[in-house]
This record gives structure tokens, C-alpha cells and sequence, in this order.
């Protein structure tokens, strides 16, 4: 999971400062998979394949915290209807169910408090 600060956007503002917006990667295949939730749609891209400690540390150089979790898919379990954000996108990557989790932020914090989550990698 990767958090990062929008300083270009208004409507983040009101946002902790470095926890303005979150997007994840998923591990694929043939490489890492972007999943990014914006104002203005969906990304979806592909990223090429390597460590995870590499990765973070790249994006941590921009400035992003990043969190390595193992996601959990929720299979066979309603998740409530909840505002497409970019923190439900990575909720529901993750099938994490948590309705009061509406802020980058409050993710980050959740994450951070499982045993799941196994590297942290930040600005330096």
C-alpha cells in the first residue's frame, strides 16, 4: 500500500499532510498490477516485476510511505456498500471490512496494527 500527500489538490487539504491519497500494488504474474482510485477514474497498470523491498524503497524516494501487507480477499462475504475512494479501493483489494476506515490515514493506522503488515518503508 502506498500513501502519498496531493499538495495540487484542494479537495485533500482537510487531510493528515502525507496521507492525502493511497493506491495499492498487487502482485502478479508477470509482475506488479497498479491499482489507483482517482478523482478522475480508475487506473489499472501494469509495473515490472521485482522485490518488494526495492519497490517500496523507489517509492519512498518520491516521498510516499509504503506499507507491505498480505492481503486477505474477502471470498464469499458481503462487504457493505461504501463511497468509491481511493480507500475502498484498497479495502476491498485487500477485503478488509471496516466502515469506519474513510480517510488514507485511518488505512494506514489499521494496517500498521496487523500482523499481516511486514514493511515499512518512508520518506527519508
Amino acid at each position: 500500500m502506498v500513501f502519498e500527500d496531493q499538495p495540487e489538490s484542494r479537495w485533500l487539504r482537510w487531510l493528515r499532510p502525507g496521507f492525502r491519497h493511497c493506491f495499492c500494488l498487487v502482485r502478479g504474474e508477470g509482475g506488479w498490477i497498479v491499482c489507483d482510485s482517482r478523482s478522475d477514474g480508475l487506473v489499472i497498470l501494469p509495473a515490472p516485476d521485482c522485490g518488494v523491498e526495492p519497490l517500496a524503497r523507489s517509492y519512498a524516494r518520491l516521498g510516499a510511505r509504503v506499507l507491505a501487507v498480505a492481503g486477505r480477499p474477502a471470498r464469499g462475504r458481503l462487504l457493505p456498500p461504501g463511497p468509491f475512494t481511493c480507500v475502498e479501493l484498497v479495502k476491498r483489494v485487500l477485503g478488509l471490512n471496516g466502515c469506519g476506515i474513510l480517510t488514507p490515514y485511518r488505512l494506514y493506522r489499521r494496517l500498521k496494527a496487523q500482523p499481516s503488515c511486514w514493511l515499512e518503508a518512508g520518506p527519508a
